[in-house]
């Protein structure tokens, strides 16, 4: 286990310490091809209209993206970080960032008037407008580094009480970890939102993610690439309880502390790797291997409004 702090041990999504409210992910595995990253025939045509300034405010960085009112809007977020949300790569997948415009923080206001039809066109909406702003050129290449390689743990390839086949309409989530959206009075026959729920400190639940999904939820706490060898397709809800490592009973008693209120675990539960065992079927083992990787090739400073 990689948990150093309760910010880490927070982090289900990748991207600044603790918990942000993010709609574009920053997963791993987003797009698998390797080789320079082009336009397809079906990339959207660019936001419409789109603001980006910088920024020296303080506060915790946020990315608010709403397919459906074709609305982005980004807060106090550096320029690495809006890459790694625009191409959905880890920091440490992202190669090449000696680049001081990197670590400028921007804010970005970008829409469109028509409906976005997934999340990834929206990224890909993003890329085009840094592209056109920081001219940033990139492409994909695979990398040999530590990683963790994530297969079935049964030699029956049955999956773990924990994991079922989504009965969810999640197509449009692409292969993406987004928050499921807030609503204040479900009812009770409503269908549970696509996405992952945020449930505090040890405990990950999602619904209708593919298996991409669920590797970003992971990856960000374990600080290593996660890559996908359980041959798995199709979209899965997912609900895992754990103990991290700072709250583990011998953690706690090596303090001579409590966990911090709000924070409801069982000290003597299951690590995470246990868990996605015992819970899900699944198995994480370090191995030394190649991972696919986001090469920066050139960016310049913000070309302003």
């Amino acid at each position: 286990m990689r948990f150093e702090d309760l910010n880490k041990a927070k982090r289900p999504l990748l991207l600044a310490a603790g918990i942000m409210a993010v709609a574009i992910p920053i997963c791993a595995g987003m797009f698998g091809a390797t080789g320079r990253t082009r336009p397809q025939n079906n990339v959207p045509k660019p936001f419409e209209v789109a603001s980006i300034k910088l920024t020296k405010s303080t506060q915790r960085a946020r990315m608010n993206a709403v397919p459906a009112s074709g609305r982005l809007t980004i807060t106090a977020m550096t320029v690495k970080e809006v890459i790694q949300g625009a191409y959905g790569v880890q920091s440490f997948e992202l190669m090449n960032v000696g680049s001081p415009v990197l670590s400028e923080r921007v804010d970005i206001e970008a829409k469109t008037e028509r409906p976005v039809g997934s999340v990834t066109e929206m990224q890909q909406m993003l890329q085009l407008l840094l592209a056109d702003r920081f001219k940033l050129a990139v492409h994909r290449d695979m990398r040999e580094m530590n990683a963790l390689a994530l297969f079935l743990a049964r030699n029956d390839g049955k999956l773990g009480p924990k994991m079922k086949k989504t009965q969810s309409q999640c197509d449009g989530l692409g292969t993406s970890v987004i928050p499921s959206p807030a609503r204040e009075r479900p009812q009770p026959n409503d269908v549970a939102p696509c996405g992952f729920a945020p449930n505090g400190v040890g405990r990950i639940v999602g619904i209708g993610l593919d298996m991409k999904g669920i590797i970003g939820t992971l990856a960000p706490s374990q600080r290593m690439s996660i890559v996908d060898q359980t041959g798995l397709d199709g979209r899965y809800d997912i609900d895992v309880t754990y103990t991290p490592e700072p709250f583990s009973a011998a953690a706690l008693a090596q303090r001579g502390g409590t966990p911090p209120p709000g924070v409801n675990v069982d000290p003597n539960g299951p690590n995470l790797f246990t868990a996605l065992e015992e819970q899900l079927g699944l198995k994480l083992q370090p191995k030394k291997m190649p991972v696919p990787v986001l090469v920066i090739d050139h960016i310049e400073p913000l070309i302003e409004n």
